[in-house]
């Protein structure tokens, strides 16, 4: 009987480990929408929670929309990949929060922590690390450089 429990145990707690690094929940998907981690992938929909080291890949005509733990929300646009690297939000200088824009585009409506940390949340692409300062912004990447106004996808 003590076998069984402990095994039970031992089985949970992968799971438990992946609540603890629970940092966003999908509140809108449309379209093929996928979370991929070393773990494997698996398909995303409304109130499914993506996990810290985890990237949400959107397919053509498809997208996501994320809602953090802090209450940002980060809108994942067709044809984009984005890691949460780093996740943390505890209401105290401990918090970080790291995303990176592989590929595609992002919108982010910040919450709580940009607003109270702003120097603890960073948006990385693969030519740029940029702070958060604002309250509200956009990034598309026009194959490996942020696009300008009037480019494709803007």
């Amino acid at each position: 009987m003590k076998r069984w429990i402990l095994a039970g145990l031992l089985m949970l707690s992968p799971l438990a480990a992946l609540a603890a690094e629970a940092s966003a929940t999908v509140v809108a998907a449309r379209g093929a929408v996928n979370a991929v981690s070393s773990n494997g992938e698996r398909a995303l929909g409304q109130g499914d929670t993506v996990f810290v080291e985890e990237q949400v890949v959107t397919a053509d005509r498809s997208f996501a929309v994320l809602q953090f733990v802090d209450g940002a929300k980060v809108t994942i646009r067709p044809n984009s990949a984005v890691t949460v690297e780093e996740y943390a939000f505890n209401g105290n200088d401990a918090d970080a929060a790291t995303l990176n824009l592989v590929e595609g585009g992002l919108r982010v409506i910040t919450g709580a922590m940009a607003k109270t940390h702003p120097e603890n949340y960073k948006v990385k692409t693969p030519v740029a690390l940029m702070g958060v300062r604002g309250t509200e912004f956009s990034i598309m990447l026009c194959g490996d450089q942020i696009c300008e106004p009037g480019q494709s996808g803007y």
